[in-house]
């Protein structure tokens, strides 16, 4: 093997907090650990070159709003790219076009490039699984190893046949690219779009409005200024007497009495946290609790240090003192993990409902919010009341995915008064589902 040519830069950092640095002497505990992942500035770095593969829904149920929304997203995306990137754009109806290979846009013909993408058509079913498959494929075949791979979906995220859908996108996350999925339109699957980008540590978002998504693909592919690491994986292995109970919106590994949680790759500005529900046995008063090591390991991509690794230990003490168990919180941890709880459960919901488990979603939800209520009144934390108050409307439109009847607006006191129209429920669920991924996903 040959060795690594510079020195770790240094630009990853891992960071472990407890939610309480105390547990009560002589009883089991449930301990909530957080651990972040950050980035240093990197620089005077330039932009690396940017992979990226476009494939656009142009199947009948896009036919209006969504494909008008489609061409102006993709026109946009097309001005904020560089001579030095590569673009390949791929539509896809009852088959899959590829409408320009991948290829450098210094050696592109833009301007042909931009009527092709005004002549797209909604005609036909959703091959989603086809147009995916055929982006991936341009997408590795110019592999960019130091530069930023990425496929952005633009679809109404309904499907002819979803069965190998989610199997292409962990395959992506699996070779470094991420699916950056954009819900457009007014029926598209918010769950199936959510896991798509999941699966592959991309992003998911709802655009509401065309105008948005100059401003969504700025953030989520040209604000990259660096790739920092490749390839993390977080490993956690539980002390003595200790288990982890599970992550929080997190899928695991087992792996000698740990777990190991893929992450994907970082970029420069990112940020993510990862909850650890943890339980203790029984400690005496004054006993020193080894909680858990977590080692994140992961490919630099900066310098060609190699493989890489970062360590940290988290602990705590018993104490048969309930003023120092009060005095030991730490209001940031528990709040962060609420949210972060509160998030995965809105997700959760809005997936049963559309499975038709209206009520049980609903419950959930409940379960949830009250969960989360006793943390915002004691942490005091705005944004989590926020959250709270969203789950609530959401609770309200979940029916909505059941049933297509809504409820008739309020009529309005006078003539010249406006009627009151409540909110669309189909925009509530969106709105609530794209604020929970992003909470899930983290800062990015």
């Amino acid at each position: 093997m040959t060795a690594p040519e510079h020195d770790d830069p240094e630009l990853v950092v891992l960071d472990g907090d407890v939610g309480n640095a105390y547990v009560l002497a002589g009883e089991a505990s449930e301990v909530i650990t957080r651990l972040r992942i950050s980035t240093r500035a990197l620089e005077g770095a330039a932009r690396p070159p940017i992979n990226l593969a476009l494939v656009v829904d142009t199947s009948g149920s896009m036919m209006g709003e969504p494909i008008d929304d489609a061409r102006n997203a993709s026109l946009a995306l097309l001005d904020a790219l560089r001579p030095e990137d590569r673009l390949s754009v791929i539509a896809f109806h009852s088959e899959t076009e590829v409408l320009l290979p991948s290829t450098h846009l210094a050696g592109a013909d833009v301007r042909e490039l931009r009527a092709q993408i005004g002549r797209m058509e909604a005609r036909g079913t959703t091959d989603l699984a086809g147009g995916l498959r055929t982006g991936l494929e341009q997408l590795v075949s110019h592999f960019e190893p130091r530069g930023i791979n990425r496929l952005v979906l633009l679809s109404d995220g309904v499907p002819n046949d979803a069965s190998s859908i989610l199997g292409l996108a962990q395959a992506a996350g699996e070779r470094g690219i991420r699916i950056t999925a954009l819900g457009l339109g007014l029926e598209y699957d918010e769950t199936l779009l959510g896991q798509i980008a999941q699966v592959s540590n991309g992003r998911f978002h709802y655009v509401e409005e065309s105008a948005m998504v100059a401003e969504v693909f700025r953030d989520e592919v040209l604000r990259f200024e660096r790739l920092l690491a490749r390839d993390m994986m977080l490993e956690l292995r539980p002390g003595p007497g200790v288990q982890i109970d599970g992550v929080v919106g997190q899928p695991v590994a087992t792996s000698g009495g740990g777990v190991q949680i893929a992450l994907g790759d970082l970029s420069e500005g990112e940020e993510r946290d990862v909850i650890v529900r943890l339980r203790t046995e029984p400690r005496r008063a004054g006993a020193t609790l080894e909680l858990m090591d977590a080692v994140l390991r992961f490919q630099d991509a900066v310098v060609d240090a190699g493989s890489l690794e970062r360590r940290i230990f988290v602990g705590a003490r018993a104490t048969d003192v309930p003023a120092e168990v009060e005095g030991g919180r730490n209001a940031d941890v528990e709040s962060t993990a609420a949210r972060m709880m509160a998030a995965v459960t809105t997700v959760e919901a809005i997936a049963r409902a559309r499975e038709g488990e209206v009520e049980a979603a609903r419950q959930l939800l409940d379960q949830a919010a009250a969960r989360a209520a006793v943390v915002a009144e004691q942490s005091n934390d705005e944004a989590l009341r926020i959250q709270l108050s969203e789950m609530r409307v959401l609770g309200e439109a979940l029916p909505s995915m059941d049933a297509s009847s809504r409820p008739p607006a309020v009529s309005p006191s006078s003539d010249d008064a406006p009627a009151y129209e409540a909110p669309e429920p189909a925009s509530v669920i969106r709105r609530s589902h794209d604020t929970a991924m992003g909470v899930i996903q983290g800062s990015h």
